[in-house]
């Protein structure tokens, strides 16, 4: 297939998600302290899975915890 059969496709976090995604990882650095995964970082993956009715929106942290970001109120 040649590039020009491609489209590019954007993931983006609402400002709700944005909000709800700054209040959990300052309670957790609160708590437990920033996450440390080296000097480049990285420690915050963010996940989006489309699906036939939205996009399925996950954060996950290097210590193994995690936050759904989805807004299923919008499916």
């Amino acid at each position: 297939m040649s590039e020009k059969e491609y489209k590019e496709v954007t993931f983006t976090l609402s400002a709700a998600q944005h909000k709800k995604y700054d209040e959990w990882r300052k309670e957790k650095n609160e708590k437990e302290g920033e996450v440390y995964v080296g000097a480049i970082g990285g420690a915050y993956s963010f996940c989006f899975t489309p699906t036939g009715l939205g996009d399925i929106v996950e954060v996950k942290c290097a210590d193994g915890t995690s936050l759904d970001l989805t807004e299923y109120e919008y499916w």
